[in-house]
């Protein structure tokens, strides 16, 4: 399976609700592996579901520095109540999983993201069929508010990139297998 970096589509909700955009990347995969194309909601629960084991030790590591900080951390939870969280998302405006709060959505594209002191982040799960493939990508915008954002995203850049490509490929499996 085939990840590729695409342009920022200009009619996506991502880019209408992104004001100023310091970072931008899509990362888009088509596949024929699903038997049907899946919601965008579906798709926030897969990548929450995709995240590889040292990924997840990354994020740990972020939430103590982001708390030290000041910034907005998500809640603690045990591997049952994230799985719960994962299992109930409705992906209804307002309802979140750890710090990507539902903004917009329409029928292709879930819009989260989070406004922090530092920076504003923006993620898009996007889900749509062309020529008898499901297409899935994952939009993220970027506003940097700060010295303190512009130190942070210098770190958290390149294990951005580094790793949304593998969560992407990691997601398509979760949606095979779907258990939510």
């Amino acid at each position: 399976m085939n990840v590729i970096e695409i342009e920022l589509n200009k009619d996506y909700l991502i880019t209408k609700h992104s004001k100023e955009i310091d970072y931008s990347d899509v990362y888009q995969t088509k596949t024929k592996s699903l038997n049907e194309i899946p919601e965008p909601k579906d798709c926030m629960i897969a990548f929450f579901k995709s995240f590889p084991p040292f990924f997840m030790k990354l994020l740990l590591f972020r939430e103590r520095i982001a708390k030290i900080f000041g910034l907005k951390t998500a809640t603690k939870a045990t591997r049952e109540e994230r799985d719960k969280i994962l299992n109930e998302f409705e992906g209804k405006l307002g309802d979140s999983i750890a710090i990507f709060q539902v903004i917009e959505k329409s029928n292709v594209e879930l819009l989260t993201g989070q406004t922090d002191k530092h920076l504003d982040f923006k993620l898009s799960f996007i889900s749509y069929e062309k020529d008898n493939h499901a297409i899935i990508e994952l939009a993220t915008t970027v506003n940097i508010h700060n010295l303190l954002g512009r130190m942070y995203f210098f770190f958290v850049k390149p294990i951005h990139r580094f790793y949304m490509r593998r969560i992407l490929k990691r997601m398509v499996k979760e949606l095979i297998k779907k258990s939510w």
